[in-house]
């Protein structure tokens, strides 16, 4: 966008005029200076000359920017001063800047962020709750940072598959089938429960109580699954049907919450598909897994490598294969390292009308299935998953750079850190708690579920949009409740820092005012009604009417739209929608403060409130861009 065009004019009128006056400029460092009055770029140019041309860096600076100065005038370095430091500071031609930003915004609708990077395939693997529970509000973290992370790389050019791995052979779906087989559990949850609900509530806490009164209990999970690896007879088709339920009510919650997928990926189909045996005969052809004969290992296929330190179990001496060694041969599959061995069918038409398919096992019966895209080959695959599968993630990772035979950066963890419980939520739940907050334990039934945040700040949403628009219908309250109340969920989860621990409270989630979702939205929909007020759809600018554009609140709004993009290349960069999200309250705070400081529909200069419009209409065409980045609606009236 327009910021990212005058940092290139600053940026070729350095390094031409180092040319000119005789300095060797290899690169030249852009910031922001500290005070607005030294101007709106600066680079320390005098400095990073001064040891080489033996001179002050302040002398330097100033011959700088006198060649600059001299120069033909550029478009949108309006000037350029040096410092006694050896700074030169860029100042904008507010003018050219302002009017070009605003006529391609005006009209509200498209933002064209100018960003041309090279086009890849990625795979993004996100929110994979295994198929025994309800997501709860950990879970909810993945989804959200996956989902705007998948949102964020298609919205930079990028070709995103949306992948979600159905982990349908792990000890916590066993877990299940051994309550509802073994335990005389009923398989129907009670009237108005969600089944997956009922499964993680009631079935999952039921057998792990019995496994401690009873550890014999835990042989009849060994033996399911066995028969779920397997794939065959009765107990396996059982199992079959009930992930298939839970993950029917997993769904919902996903799709209520805006996530979308291309592909569900099934751990068991891995195994059946001899995509796992083709993987491992070459992990032990290459030396990378290898039997160990003695010790506590014995008997087990192991990954020897120095940089993981301790050796890692891939199959157990029983012949049983662990968690991480059946999530290489689908890493493999992400990046193209393994042949495609999965058929493909169309799993369920999702709000809005995307097809989510599915991965299987065997050919489908008759009639082939419909063409479907091209899944696996990733150029670039990412892994959302938690921290604490960090170093089960590095043994991946380190698997396939050896499968590759080199150091390959194609396959990436993004990490994040847990979501505790506040202690005031905790107490709520009827625990007692000594510490400030605490983890999240599913088997003893510590955990908030999404469904019922959803539901609480909904209904919050609700009676505050009743209050204040008491003649609207019940159907426009309640879109406008839904609405408010993912916008206040996902901003929570997105807003922080990946690489910190988030104490979620109830209460805090519920505030719609503040560093909130509903925030955003108030703020774009005050936009929308400023417009609706003047009357104009597309307010016209020039460069004259631009250049009276100069409040400081006006000059700030109009710089903080034309970083946008930036935003989104940071987020690219440490694969962090955080940076949408920090950008998004920022933009919606300076709005806000222009708003207090100047007039609009009521200036009487014609031609300066034509201008103001125009920012309001780029105010409301990137924040709705960034609303849609974060998984939120954008609308027009609250």
């Amino acid at each position: 966008m327009k910021f990212r065009e005058f940092e290139s004019e600053a940026r070729e009128s350095l390094l031409q005029a180092a040319k000119e006056t005789g300095y060797q400029l290899s690169e030249v460092e852009l910031i922001s200076p500290p005070n607005p009055e030294l101007g709106d770029l600066s680079c320390p140019a005098g400095l990073r000359l001064a040891r080489q041309a033996r001179k002050a860096p302040g002398t330097i600076a100033k011959e700088l920017a006198e060649a600059i100065a001299a120069a033909p005038r550029r478009r949108l370095v309006g000037g350029v001063e040096a410092h006694p430091s050896g700074y030169v500071n860029f100042r904008i031609e507010m003018g050219a800047f302002a009017h070009e930003m605003l006529t391609s915004l005006g009209d509200g609708q498209e933002v064209d962020l100018g960003v041309s990077a090279a086009r890849k395939r990625i795979a993004i693997e996100h929110t994979n709750v295994n198929p025994n529970k309800a997501l709860h509000i950990g879970h909810a973290r993945n989804l959200v940072l996956g989902d705007s992370l998948v949102r964020t790389m298609r919205r930079l050019g990028h070709d995103v598959q949306a992948l979600n791995y159905i982990d349908d052979s792990g000890a916590q779906v066993a877990d299940v089938i051994v309550g509802l087989r073994f335990l005389g559990i009923s398989e129907e949850a009670p009237e108005g429960v969600k089944f997956d609900s009922y499964c993680g509530d009631v079935v999952y806490t039921r057998v792990n109580q019995e496994y401690e009164k009873d550890p014999g209990l835990k042989e009849k999970q060994r033996l399911v699954l066995r028969e779920i690896e397997r794939g065959e007879g009765e107990v396996a088709e059982f199992a079959g049907r009930v992930v298939s339920k839970i993950l029917a009510a997993q769904l919902q919650t996903c799709w209520r919450l805006g996530a979308r997928y291309d592909l569900l990926n099934w751990e068991s189909h891995i195994l059946r598909t001899g995509m796992w045996g083709e993987v491992f005969e070459e992990l032990k052809r290459r030396g990378v897994a290898v039997l160990e004969t003695q010790g506590e290992n014995a008997g087990c296929w192991v990954v020897k490598d120095q940089e993981l330190g301790d050796d890692k179990v891939l199959v157990r001496s029983d012949g049983t294969v662990v968690y991480v060694a059946k999530d290489i041969p689908y890493a493999a599959w992400k990046i193209g390292l393994v042949r495609d061995r999965f058929s493909y069918a169309v799993y369920a038409e999702q709000p809005g009308g995307a097809v989510l398919w599915t991965t299987s096992a065997s050919a489908p019966q008759g009639a082939p299935p419909p063409a479907h895209p091209r899944f696996g080959g990733a150029d670039l695959a990412i892994s959302v998953i938690d921290s604490k599968q960090s170093r089960l993630q590095k043994v991946v990772g380190r698997v396939l750079e050896r499968l590759e035979g080199g150091g390959s950066q194609r396959y990436l963890h993004r990490g994040y850190e847990v979501v505790a419980l506040s202690k005031a939520s905790a107490e709520s739940l009827g625990l007692t708690v000594e510490k400030e907050f605490v983890h999240m334990q599913g088997r003893k039934g510590i955990y908030i579920n999404v469904d019922k945040v959803l539901e609480a700040l909904r209904e919050k949403a609700r009676l505050e949009t009743r209050k204040r628009s008491p003649e609207r219908d019940e159907g426009w309250v309640g879109h406008v409740a839904e609405a408010l109340a993912v916008a206040a969920f996902r901003f929570e989860l997105v807003k922080q820092d990946p690489d910190k621990m988030i104490a979620f409270d109830l209460e805090s989630a519920m505030r719609l005012q503040g560093d909130t979702g509903p925030y955003l939205l108030y703020s774009y929909a005050r936009a929308s009604r400023i417009v609706a007020k003047s009357g104009v759809a597309r307010p016209g600018t020039s460069e004259g009417s631009a250049r009276k554009l100069v409040h400081p609140k006006e000059v700030a709004l109009i710089k903080l739209i034309s970083t946008y993009d930036k935003s989104l290349l940071e987020a690219e960069r440490y694969l962090s929608p955080k940076e949408v999200a920090t950008y998004a309250h920022s933009l919606a705070s300076a709005f806000s403060e222009f708003y207090e400081a100047v007039q609009v529909n009521s200036e009487p200069d014609q031609e300066l409130r034509s201008a103001r419009l125009a920012m309001v209409q780029a105010f409301r065409a990137v924040l709705r861009d960034a609303l849609g980045l974060l998984g939120m609606e954008a609308l027009d009236e609250i």
